[in-house]
């Protein structure tokens, strides 16, 4: 199994930067991944803590750690085993047999950037989109290219499923490579 089945995301806006995010790597059908947890405490919001980051590690581990903490501007990195655990337990606990599990992705962006976000959830598992397509649905078609760049500033792979905006001319690129994008493509196609 990839991830449980029974998952909704709920997306949390941050009001500033965080200080601090927990890490930790996970082993997953895809590769290995970095999870980065933040605390919500300065947030109205029903969960204590969620999920920030969400990044496949391309090279080694000390690098994806590295861009973490470039894209992070200053938060303190902390490896925590048992929050990790924690959520990598949520994400892949399985199958139809779960109950329904709602994942928090913390966020922070411009409120177009969290609109894009936002319509990228709608995109199903198994479908794909063109950027066009997905302006589209978002009722401003004349914003593919800010919409684009919004797609390529989402920190949580997969949860938020910026793989499943194509270009129109068919090319596959994707942060962590043309090939995982196709392979998470086929997965989810085949499995529908």
């Amino acid at each position: 199994m990839w991830f449980s089945e029974n998952l909704k995301i709920r997306l949390t806006m941050m009001s500033r930067r965080p200080r601090q995010i927990s890490y930790g790597f996970v082993e997953t059908k895809f590769g290995r991944m970095l999870l980065g947890v933040v605390s919500l405490d300065d947030v109205q919001s029903e969960a204590q803590d969620a999920i920030c980051l969400l990044y496949f590690v391309m090279e080694n581990d000390e690098d994806t750690l590295s861009e973490a903490i470039l894209r992070s501007h200053g938060a303190k990195m902390v490896k925590e085993s048992a929050i990790i655990q924690k959520w990598s337990d949520k994400l892949f606990s399985g199958g139809k047999d779960v109950e329904e599990c709602v994942i928090d992705i913390a966020i922070l962006g411009t409120p177009f950037e969290t609109a894009v976000w936002s319509a990228l959830l709608e995109v199903k598992s198994g479908q794909t989109y063109t950027y066009k397509q997905l302006a589209t649905q978002m009722g401003r078609p004349e914003v593919v290219r800010s919409l684009a760049s919004a797609v390529g500033r989402n920190e949580v792979a997969i949860l938020i499923p910026c793989h499943r905006i194509v270009s129109k001319n068919g090319d596959s690129k994707y942060h962590w490579g043309g090939k995982l994008k196709q392979e998470l493509l086929s997965f989810e196609q085949a499995a529908k």
